[in-house]
């Protein structure tokens, strides 16, 4: 039996790896979406194809995406409150 390795990994190379993946995942959807329209003319079969390969392309690299790096709520952003009685100096 292969022993189990655990691995840590800084945040910012998480980050790194978390970009790199989400630019792969746009830039494959638009190589297959342009492609899809190319073939558009071809054959409804064939666009079909090419639609569900998008999908698939772009849920299995989200997926990893997060594994690598779960998608990090932004900060709330400060609020500003209103207080009655007092001059702003």
């Amino acid at each position: 039996m292969l022993p189990y390795v655990t691995v840590e990994i800084d945040d910012r190379l998480r980050r790194r790896l978390r970009s790199k993946g989400e630019r792969l995942r746009l830039n494959l959807r638009a190589y297959l979406l342009t492609a899809a329209d190319e073939v558009d003319v071809a054959s409804t079969k064939v666009r079909g194809f090419c639609d569900r390969a998008v999908r698939r392309v772009d849920s299995v690299v989200a997926s990893v995406n997060d594994r690598i790096a779960p998608h990090e709520p932004a900060e709330t952003p400060p609020r500003l409150r209103l207080v009655s009685g007092r001059e702003a100096g």
